[in-house]
């Protein structure tokens, strides 16, 4: 198993479903509110934190996106057949950064110690990191046209929205997290070879943070076009400890479109004692 798919492993929560059923209903129930024909969850992952089986009962189309193709089968295997015939699972990039650039990414950084492990000095490695960083920001999107395009490839008889209601709910916090989570346990590892990598920390989270100002924009444009009727935004709410993603989120949605919030809780690991306040924003573009 690569390194990319080891970390995977380690972000599926093994007893999602049963701890998040709360967190599960109560939005769900705000989907359903809004009488959507069709619905679009983005980041639907293994749908834990979505009632399928009540959404399919209601609507009749669902389309569940996420970067993760193989984590929506496992979501929507033991779904009846007469309910799977309204679905369609589709393999996305909100940021055109896809799995097989993540894997080349990971496995590159790690041929590099390796290849110069007796040479490595903090500025040939800093240096590294941030010249990989930012090859990997140039395959990202740039601009809402392009996003649009993946999400609802143009053809002849392309419908004029993708649909009634989009979910885009926990995605923002996630779009970089992988990436992040591996250069921390990267520069962790080599900090023996090069004990003062840590200093590099900062810089690196601060292109993360930039590569996030760029492309969240760019995705709730690119929502707030494509909807028939409402986009639901979910994010993580902390004002004391803000959440790299859901926080420039939260503010673009505040700051440009009016949206009606609402608060939950989601218990989200309750062994570890992890708990978010999640804020819902709902805009309704018919308003």
């Amino acid at each position: 198993m690569s390194v990319y798919q080891q970390i995977k492993e380690k972000f599926i929560m093994k007893n999602a479903w049963k701890d998040w059923e709360e967190y599960r209903a109560q939005l769900t129930d705000i989907i359903l509110e809004t009488n959507p024909e069709s619905i679009c969850i983005i980041g639907a992952g293994r749908c834990n934190d979505i009632d399928l089986l009540r959404i399919l009962n209601t609507a009749e189309r669902v389309i569940c996106m996420d970067v993760d193709y193989e984590s929506m089968l496992s979501g929507t295997v033991n779904l009846p057949q007469n309910l799977r015939q309204k679905l369609e699972l589709k393999a996305i990039s909100l940021t055109g950064i896809n799995e097989q650039n993540m894997e080349r990414f990971c496995n590159e950084m790690l041929m590099f110690v390796r290849a110069g492990v007796k040479n490595l000095t903090y500025e040939s490695i800093r240096e590294y990191i941030l010249k990989s960083i930012r090859k990997l920001e140039d395959k990202m999107i740039q601009n809402e046209y392009a996003l649009q395009d993946i999400l609802l490839p143009q053809k002849v008889d392309r419908p004029e929205s993708l649909a009634d209601v989009i979910v885009c709910s926990g995605v923002h916090s996630q779009l970089f997290s992988l990436l992040s989570f591996f250069l921390r346990s990267f520069i962790n590892s080599i900090q023996e070879i090069v004990p003062d990598i840590h200093e590099a920390e900062t810089e690196i989270h601060m292109e993360i943070r930039r590569m996030n100002d760029r492309i969240i924009p760019v995705i709730n444009n690119s929502l707030l076009s494509m909807t028939g009727k409402t986009v639901i935004f979910g994010n993580e709410y902390n004002t004391q400890n803000p959440v790299e993603g859901a926080y420039q989120c939260i503010l673009d949605v505040r700051d440009r479109m009016n949206p009606v919030e609402k608060h939950l809780i989601w218990d989200f690991n309750p062994i570890e004692g992890i708990r978010y306040e999640m804020l819902i924003q709902a805009v309704d573009i018919r308003k």
